[in-house]
């Protein structure tokens, strides 16, 4: 009887315990995962070039929620290879504009484009954005020179001046969701894009809270004779040179001969 003590206690510990944990069906949710591709990894630049649309398109894996329970944001990213861009005010001396003081920014991204579900606010807060690096304002354009009280000018400058190049774009309705978990987003890139591996970043929010996040590359490089000409100037600038002036003779030459009287 001394031992049937234990076997009690033991028996009424099994019986009170919870009932998720002796049932195997029941396991956590899984969480949600963002998978995206691009329609292109590889884009050609030749002296017929003028632009191209090119398609960002992916899914919502684990969505298990009805559909008017989970309120799912997909917030698209592509941005080109860093550059530094000088910022320079124009002023009026002696009656010609000339160059002022400038701002060297070190890590302005050659090609900048997010699109967005819904504006961007209305997804997360200013601080989620900011720490992304998600939108125009939240570029990170690298430490400054001389910065001073007139900063936001030039940074609204040198965005705006992008902007009206095509090289920034912001669609806050550039995602649209086809079905319940399939996603898609089409980005124009202009004629004047620069060359340089391409990263595209896919957030995926839910609730203002980021979840997911994949990314994939592109590649833009020029072909045929526009990369002999782009490889001759950047790896070999002195025969580059010396090539432009004889040219520039010749073409003078020829056209002296041509229109010279006799």
């Amino acid at each position: 009887m001394r031992n049937a003590a234990p076997l009690v206690l033991l028996l009424t510990a099994l019986s009170t315990a919870p009932a998720d944990a002796a049932d195997p069906v029941a396991q956590p949710k899984p969480r949600e995962e963002v998978v995206s591709d691009i329609s292109t990894r590889e884009i050609s630049i030749q002296s017929n070039f003028t632009g191209i649309e090119i398609l960002i398109f992916g899914s919502v894996d684990f969505s298990g929620a009805a559909p008017d329970q989970d309120i799912y944001d997909v917030v698209v990213v592509l941005r080109a290879p860093d550059q530094a861009i000088v910022a320079r005010r124009k002023e009026r001396m002696a009656g010609i504009w000339v160059n002022g003081p400038g701002k060297i920014y070190p890590t302005v991204p050659g090609f900048y484009a997010v699109l967005s579900t819904r504006p961007l606010r209305a997804i997360t807060s200013d601080e989620t954005l900011e720490t992304l690096g998600i939108g125009l304002n939240n570029i990170d354009f690298g430490r400054v020179t001389k910065s001073g009280p007139d900063e936001e000018t030039f940074r609204s400058t040198v965005v705006r001046l992008k902007e009206q190049q095509r090289l920034f774009q912001e669609h806050d309705d550039g995602v649209a969701f086809v079905g319940r978990s399939l996603f898609r987003a089409t980005v124009d890139l202009p004629v004047n894009v620069p060359i340089g591996r391409y990263t595209a970043n896919v957030y995926l929010f839910r609730d203002g809270q980021i979840v997911s996040k994949n990314q994939s590359t592109l590649e833009v490089s020029k072909a045929g004779f526009e990369r002999m000409i782009y490889l001759l100037a950047f790896n070999h600038p002195l025969i580059y040179g010396l090539l432009a002036v004889a040219l520039a003779m010749l073409a003078g030459l020829a056209g002296w001969a041509a229109f010279r009287r006799e």
